[in-house]
């Protein structure tokens, strides 16, 4: 493709290629300002079935507007959806609104106490109607209160005070293994302890009573995370507050380990409602990729007994719940306040700038899809008879742990992996060896939002940092819908929990990076 500047909301023509789409559409004069527009809406209404709700799941949503060129970004309190899923919704909302269905970005905040209609082919858990006639008035309510708008930016480095790497070196016996949460501080030490979670897996797996007791040595999950809280505010010309961004990357699993289940949008909820009680206006949180990230809650876990795992060998930590469920909740109030804190101190600090440029631009990118995924059920019993007996074999003569882990490692691939995808991909697709999945770039003056489907790692934020060091990228996870996770090849040869729990093959995120940095350079 001939290189070409990143589009400027100056140019005039609409124009589509093969391998992308630029979003304008008509002629737009310079001199016309950028309006923003800011709204919520809860969408409880469109979920089907709820076992209660602690809080309202919700959408906000913010339209950005610059003469006939307009975007429609909204983020939901839903774990994951489709790809058909969100362009399903995406053309409902623009036969009534007028944006381009490709100018709708639909994010989900991951929220781990909300829906997640992955193993349901049509996912009628949510109401694709229902949900389209909320969003849509979300929309009209944030293209109604549209204004001319300037902007702060901030950004806060906050080191490990907030999030834990989750993968990590948990002895030669389990090798590189994930956990979600249950980890253990010692006196007058932050780091995250798992030898206690290593422990229970262990024994989990050796089908034995569950050892969740820490050793005199430690097990330190410490690596580092992704530090950084970004933040966006933005205000009429008049000085009336509009809205505000946040984004940050931790997985949203608080309150999904109550005993007491129920529907709940975590701490981003809680990071929003102190964004909007400290500036006004209504606030987005986006999460930034977090596939290897947890919050750093220190909360005390028990195990529940009456929890009997589908099977032994089945990764992370689970069947827990917080032994005080209070602690928890607070433990929730606190990271996403804690989180708006330091937003809203960053944005105090800045200065107001005019906001003068909006650019998009919209790819559709082939991913490459793992080419020994099985192609139905029948082949998935097949294979999963045959490692199941050499599991139980281990078993019956006290095998090694480590011989374990390895049938483990593909027996989890095809629980989690197989039968996912039976449902997520078509034979078509399937015989092509890829899936089309967006790739998005939202530039508001020097700020670069990259949006990136399924759930990418670390890694590729701090590789996009590197390589764009020059136009200050903001990354965010989950937005088009999802493939389960963007895994690195090195997570793919340690295995364990995200290296097994994805569709796509190797290669790929390398692939993504190098179709980002040609985005944002116009090449």
């Amino acid at each position: 493709m001939k290189r070409r500047t990143f589009l400027k909301t100056s140019l005039t023509p609409a124009t589509t290629l093969q391998s992308a789409v630029f979003i304008n559409e008509g002629k737009v004069s310079s001199k016309k300002d950028i309006h923003i527009g800011f709204s919520s809406i809860d969408i409880n209404d469109s979920i089907r079935e709820s076992p209660g709700y602690r809080y309202p799941l919700q959408a906000k949503c913010m339209t950005v507007i610059k003469g006939t060129q307009k975007l429609m970004l909204c983020a939901l309190d839903i774990l994951e959806v489709s790809n058909e899923f969100c362009w399903n919704v995406q053309k409902q909302i623009s036969k009534e609104v007028n944006i381009d269905p490709q100018s709708i970005l639909i994010h989900t905040t991951h929220t781990h106490s909300a829906p997640w209609p992955w193993d349901d082919p049509k996912e009628t858990t949510i109401q694709h109607k229902i949900l389209a006639e909320l969003l849509t008035k979300c929309a009209k309510s944030a293209l109604r209160n549209a204004r001319p708008a300037k902007i702060k930016t901030g950004e806060v480095d906050v080191g490990q005070k907030l999030s834990v790497y989750r993968r990590g070196y948990a002895g030669k016996d389990l090798g590189v293994q994930t956990f979600w949460f249950g980890y253990q501080f010692r006196e007058g030490d932050d780091r995250p302890d798992a030898s206690a979670l290593a422990n229970e897996m262990k024994s989990r797996w050796l089908g034995k009573e569950r050892n969740y007791q820490s050793d005199p040595t430690p097990i330190y999950f410490d690596n580092p995370v992704d530090p950084l809280i970004q933040t966006m505010y933005f205000e009429d010309l008049g000085g009336n507050p509009l809205g505000s961004i946040v984004r940050f990357s931790a997985h949203p699993h608080l309150t999904s380990s109550c005993k007491n289940f129920l529907f709940d949008p975590d701490y981003p909820s809680r990071t929003r409602k102190f964004m909007e009680d400290k500036l006004g206006g209504h606030c987005i949180f986006l999460l930034g990729p977090c596939g290897d990230l947890v919050p750093k809650e220190k909360v005390k876990y028990v195990i529940n007994k009456e929890w009997k795992p589908r099977h032994a060998y089945m990764g992370p930590s689970a069947g827990f719940y917080p032994s005080d469920e209070n602690e928890l909740l607070s433990e929730t109030e606190r990271i996403g306040k804690e989180i708006g804190q330091s937003a809203v101190k960053a944005i105090k600090k800045a200065s107001f700038q005019k906001l003068k440029e909006f650019d998009f631009i919209s790819k559709q990118f082939d991913v490459p899809l793992d080419p020994n995924l099985p192609k139905d059920i029948e082949e998935i019993k097949r294979m999963r008879s045959i490692l199941a007996a050499e599991y139980d074999a281990f078993l019956n003569i006290g095998g090694e742990i480590c011989e374990l882990r390895r049938l483990a490692n593909r027996l989890n691939w095809l629980d989690w992996t197989g039968y996912y995808s039976i449902n997520l991909l078509n034979d078509k697709e399937r015989k092509a060896g890829f899936k089309k999945m967006p790739l998005s770039v939202l530039k508001l003056n020097s700020i670069h939002f990259i949006f990136l489907h399924s759930e990418p790692s670390l890694n590729i934020t701090l590789t996009l940092r590197k390589k764009l060091r020059d136009s200050n990228p903001w990354t965010v996870m989950l937005t088009g819908g999802s493939l389960q996770y963007l895994p690195t090849d090195k997570m793919l040869d340690e295995g364990g929990y995200e290296g097994r729990n994805t569709c796509i093959a190797r290669g790929t995120e390398t692939k993504v990076v190098d179709s980002i940095v040609k985005m944002v350079r116009g090449e």
